[in-house]
């Protein structure tokens, strides 16, 4: 599961409320723009900013996992006279604060993978655990929220016993998931700091048996169980001995990850930036395993990344998708109306408002989970969807 680790929240939010929603989609809108490149954001308008904008600033770039990578790009650039010293300074001292909790989890994936090979257990590290101990990259430039493994059914229970060897804890989320099970750290799940990339924050350990079902109105076409173990090959992460997924499994597994998360109104804008890192290494996209639900999270990371991101040959993806939702990639604004998260300060209700959020039956969403299915019967599968989740989440 992708989540932040914390998010960024100042004493007194701007104006003594949270921003206006307009106010973090337009942040959102001009970050977007800074992702590949600072220059191409607005200077002009940037310079024009008040500090209850550079509050929301702070928050936006917090819940979007984009400290790290703005302190590195930002003091270089054109943009960087337009920002204020003390919002310069947070950043770069939430990259420092990642690297060190960025540090601790290597040393917990280490003692993890050290641990599972003298049990036997063969177990494939995902997502940030493998991004960020890839050769050649920078460790520090994305936060981390948890670790995510990923190992075989029959070894579930020896991994639990490993992990309980560590001192990390099992625990029962209140959406539990039959494909993984949720460990935390020595340290327990209190949150030390709310702001930023705090090292003492909670450092989860997910254990997956399977990779599907993750996804907002379909039950199991985007499993990726197989593609990740076809092809791996054994290797060592950190020194260790772990099995590693093809490339093109690992960014197929990102993509479709990614696109669950803006189904539901949770993406964020560091996942573009992980595709946008390894597009040179997906290989062959005609051969991307459940393209129609890859394709969002790619189209719309090739407008924030068109260099990087143009190596991939999307019409091969798109070939895949319905003409509703290729236009919507093309033209939706890259904020909320795109998926993104605005966040949601800690006092901010959030039960109804939140679901109908979520389960809105967006023409895009449909397309997505239903395909080229007509209107009334992608509604009709659409609400049975719904009904069958709230009554699987209803107490007994």
């Amino acid at each position: 599961m992708t989540r932040p680790t914390s998010l960024r929240f100042a004493a007194s939010a701007p104006s003594g409320g949270p921003a206006p929603r307009s106010v973090v989609d337009a942040t959102t809108r001009e970050l977007a723009k800074w992702l590949e490149a600072p220059d191409r954001g607005d200077r002009a308008a940037v310079a024009a900013w008040d500090r209850d904008r550079w509050t929301t600033f702070g928050r936006v770039v917090s819940m979007h996992g984009l400290a790290p990578h703005l302190a590195r790009l930002l003091p270089s650039s054109r943009l960087a006279p337009a920002v204020p010293a003390d919002v310069m300074q947070s950043l770069r001292e939430q990259a420092v604060l990642n690297r060190r909790r960025i540090d601790r989890m290597h040393a917990e994936l280490e003692a993890i993978l050290r641990a599972a090979a003298t049990a036997g257990v063969e177990v494939m590290p995902l997502k940030g655990a493998l991004l960020s101990t890839m050769a050649g990259t920078d460790p520090g430039r994305r936060p981390m929220a948890d670790l995510d493994l990923l190992g075989h059914p029959g070894d579930r229970t020896v991994l639990g016993r490993v992990l309980a060897g560590l001192g990390y804890r099992h625990t029962r989320e209140a959406n539990p998931r039959p494909t993984h099970d949720v460990f935390l750290d020595p340290g327990g799940d209190r949150v030390v700091s709310f702001d930023g990339e705090h090292p003492d924050n909670p450092r989860r350990v997910e254990v997956h048996v399977e990779v599907k079902r993750h996804l907002w109105g379909w039950v199991d076409d985007d499993d990726l169980t197989a593609t990740l173990w076809t092809g791996a090959t054994r290797g060592d992460v950190l020194g260790h001995p772990a099995t590693i997924p093809r490339r093109a499994a690992l960014f197929a597994h990102l993509a479709i990850h990614a696109s669950s998360d803006l189904l539901a109104g949770r993406g964020r804008l560091v996942q573009w930036l992980d595709l946008a890192e390894l597009a040179a290494l997906a290989g062959d996209q005609s051969q991307i395993p459940h393209p129609r639900l890859a394709y969002p999270a790619l189209r719309l990371a090739s407008r924030a990344f068109p260099d990087a991101m143009a190596v991939l040959d999307l019409d091969a993806v798109a070939a895949a998708a319905p003409e509703t939702l290729i236009r919507w990639a093309a033209t939706v604004p890259l904020d909320r109306r795109a998926g993104l998260t605005t966040g949601r300060l800690p006092s901010e209700p959030s039960a109804v408002r939140a679901r109908w959020e979520r389960w809105r039956p967006d023409r895009w969403r449909l397309a997505v989970a239903y395909g080229g299915a007509p209107l009334p019967l992608a509604l009709a599968r659409h609400g049975r969807t719904v009904i069958a989740r709230t009554r699987d989440r209803s107490p007994n």
